[in-house]
């Protein structure tokens, strides 16, 4: 499709480079899309990347770089096929810290995003919670405000209510004790700006 095409391939190879600088630049600043999803294939395209680059440079004139082309995309492949094979419930369990427990809109703008620390290997017993606000003059990006963890035993084992005062700007967090409903424990309250 693309076989004498050196100017379509280029062009398609610049645009990727050009995602995957933003894509690198938006998660060091904390800018997202509004989905998940989208926000993996993103990152995603950086593999994608590669493989093209390395489809292009293993035709190329220069023997030495068609040779270091070749060794490096059978490694890069070989380590994709091992990683591979080691199953949806193996990359479950090594993702399970990036992956939102919950995540819902508190305002017209803030979206609450609640992560557990740790996976599968390495539990921490603790929560991790995101505000990130719509950036209005482009309503699918959104950029994080407020980013804490959590290392208590309270906020681990229970979901976390969460209570956002628009007038305040100001969101409360409290999980409620099963043996006494008068009694919150583990409250905190963060100031939205």
């Amino acid at each position: 499709m693309t076989k004498g095409k050196p100017v379509l391939l280029r062009r398609v190879l610049w645009s990727l480079i050009v995602l995957d600088l933003l894509a690198i630049v938006g998660m060091r600043v904390g800018v997202s899309t509004l989905s998940t999803e989208i926000n993996w294939v993103i990152i995603m395209t950086i593999y994608l990347t590669i493989s093209l680059l390395f489809w292009i440079l293993q035709d190329h004139k220069n023997k030495f770089i068609k040779v270091t082309t070749i060794i490096l995309m059978l490694f890069t492949f070989f380590f994709g096929m091992s990683a591979g094979s080691i199953g949806a419930l193996g990359t479950a369990f090594i993702l399970g810290e990036y992956e939102a427990k919950m995540s819902k809109k508190i305002a017209t703008s803030l979206t609450y995003t609640e992560f557990t620390l740790g996976n599968a290997l390495n539990d921490y017993k603790g929560k991790r919670i995101e505000i990130a606000k719509k950036i209005a003059f482009f309503p699918v990006l959104q950029y994080l405000i407020v980013k804490k963890e959590y290392y208590d035993i309270n906020a681990y084992a229970h979901e976390l209510n969460v209570d956002y005062s628009q007038d305040k700007n100001i969101l409360i967090l409290s999980t409620w004790n099963n043996k006494d409903s008068e009694n919150k424990l583990f409250p905190d309250t963060i100031v939205v700006k």
